[in-house]
């Protein structure tokens, strides 16, 4: 497996002057909103045994579990994968006792991913799209063309279609 990604210019500051240097970055060509409950259901279903409207369901009340349990005030641990937490914000008081619970809110709910998990996921190599999917024909450089013909698109193009085929079973 391999991550898709787009070669983009930037601007560059790190030596006090604004460099333009291309980039790899995150490609937008990923599937919009990325893979969704049933596809994942379908892929869980196929690795485990369980029916796939088992796992939904599963999916469906974790989400409701970790919401009510956030909003108690706990952290929530998925071992192997990363803990959900909440942080708290309030206007600044002059008295300890001003800070009453209208003043004091959620201000965002973050996930930090289990560090196994991250750095497994970091040994994943990353693989290029081919320039001609995304750069104006006017912008390919001999250089870039040859390099597309050296990438192969079908092994990128064929993860998402094979999650497309599983999905309508």
């Amino acid at each position: 497996m391999s991550i898709p990604y787009v070669v983009r210019k930037k601007a560059d500051l790190t030596s006090g002057k604004r460099k333009e240097l291309w980039y790899g970055v995150s490609s937008k060509m990923q599937r919009k909103g990325g893979v969704k409950n049933k596809e994942l259901a379908v892929r869980m279903a196929k690795m485990t045994g369980f029916h796939r409207g088992q796992i939904e369901g599963i999916l469906s009340e974790l989400v409701e579990s970790i919401q009510e349990l956030l909003s108690s005030g706990h952290s929530v641990t998925i071992e192997g994968l990363g803990t959900f937490q909440t942080a708290l914000t309030s206007q600044g008081c002059e008295s300890p006792e001003q800070v009453t619970p209208g003043k004091v809110s959620i201000s965002r709910v973050y996930f930090v991913a289990n560090s196994k998990f991250s750095r497994e996921l970091k040994k994943t190599e990353c693989m290029r799209i081919p320039f001609k999917y995304y750069m104006p024909e006017s912008m390919l450089t001999t250089e870039m063309k040859k390099a597309d013909k050296e990438t192969e698109f079908a092994e990128f193009n064929m993860e998402g279609s094979k999650f497309d085929e599983e999905v309508q079973e």
